[in-house]
């Protein structure tokens, strides 16, 4: 079979950064070739080893016989997805036959519509989504183990052959991420319903409360945990987002229409002053909500959390942490839900029932107050 010797990555921010961290460090690949238009983020991928060689211009004259891809064997485009065809159409005269390209954009179906017009006859395009991020943007936000237990979707048309696909695959799976395969436009469905609305939400949100800081001013100070985290991810990039809402865009609208049917139910609801109504309709959505798996981290793996509460003292989380570690527990993932001035609230996720169980056990005998959820 096969093998990924050589890998270029187009894009060496958040993304692209920590994919080259985790080819070199954990997979066979030899090299990792990076290129980016701002020379600063080829200057700090090479600082920190995300990549081997970096590129900061895609024509073809500046190439030295030490220069481009004409031996690479993957490419991952890790910009934002309305340049991607455009990159494509750069950087594939390159390309040698065979080649595997695939992206980390999040969304699919115009994407692969507009790629099919542009790629080469001999090039495999296989799309991708790893759904993972941090809201510390650039190389240097790069994290060796970004991918690790991550939901990572592929959306492969029919015709691609097998043996590129599990090329691609066994990759993904050396550095930590849980594939998951779908339709373009399945993919599209599901991330409007639960990443590109949310997002237009909280933005929403936001816009609104700042109306309202026009006539009272003290508003955003008396914004809870609540406000703060609903509206997080309104801080995401603007191009990136403006992207995003225009390559799928339909999906989008037919998610903002559902949406503003069930404000409008709540809206006659309030002007009915129907309180039976109105209290069926919460007992109703807090039923749904506790249908949604609470043991299960994206859209895969079953995962255990532990709710904990800390005392305000130095290293109160790495004691906690290390009483887990040192019992052999695996913490696959951390969280700080709260701070407050007596303390704060951290989230621990182990992997199996029986980690769950002894950590609870150790913790509860610690002294420490949890819940399990």
């Amino acid at each position: 079979m096969q093998e990924i010797k050589e890998v270029a990555i187009i894009g060496v921010g958040l993304l692209g950064s920590s994919l080259g961290l985790a080819l070199r460090n954990l997979t066979p690949v030899k090299k990792v070739i990076g290129y980016d238009n701002h020379e600063e983020h080829i200057k700090t991928a090479l600082e920190i080893g995300s990549i081997d060689q970096g590129i900061s211009s895609l024509d073809l004259d500046s190439f030295d016989g030490n220069q481009g891809f004409k031996e690479v064997d993957l490419v991952f485009l890790a910009t934002p997805v309305g340049v991607i065809p455009e990159l494509i159409e750069k950087i594939q005269p390159q390309l040698k036959s065979g080649a595997i390209i695939t992206d980390v954009g999040s969304t699919k179906r115009q994407l692969v519509k507009e790629i099919d017009s542009v790629l080469r006859d001999d090039l495999v395009y296989i799309p991708g989504h790893p759904m993972t991020g941090s809201e510390i943007s650039g190389p240097e936000g790069a994290d060796l183990y970004l991918f690790e237990n991550a939901v990572y979707v592929l959306t492969p048309s029919e015709d691609i052959e097998e043996e590129k696909i599990e090329l691609l695959r066994d990759l993904l799976q050396i550095i930590g991420a849980k594939l998951l395969f779908m339709s373009p436009k399945q993919h599209d469905q599901i991330v409007a319903a639960v990443s590109h609305l949310p997002h237009i939400m909280a933005c929403t949100l936001v816009d609104t409360v700042g109306e309202v800081a026009k006539e009272e001013e003290r508003v955003f100070s008396l914004a809870a945990g609540g406000f703060r985290d609903t509206t997080r991810i309104a801080s995401g990039s603007s191009k990136m987002w403006t992207d995003i809402c225009l390559h799928n865009k339909e999906a989008i609208q037919i998610m903002i229409k559902v949406f503003k049917e069930r404000l409008t139910e709540f809206e006659d609801l309030l002007t009915a002053t129907n309180t039976n109504e109105l209290l069926k309709k919460f007992d109703h959505i807090r039923n749904l909500r506790r249908q949604i798996p609470k043991k299960k981290r994206g859209l895969i793996s079953p995962n255990y959390e532990i709710i904990l509460t800390l005392p305000d003292r130095p290293k109160a989380i790495g004691e906690a942490t290390s009483l887990l570690g040192e019992a052999g527990i695996n913490i696959v993932d951390i969280e700080i839900l709260r701070v407050r001035e007596q303390g704060g609230t951290l989230r621990l996720v182990v992997a199996t029932e029986e980690e769950l169980k002894t950590a609870e056990n150790l913790l509860i005998k610690a002294g420490y107050k949890l819940q399990i959820k």
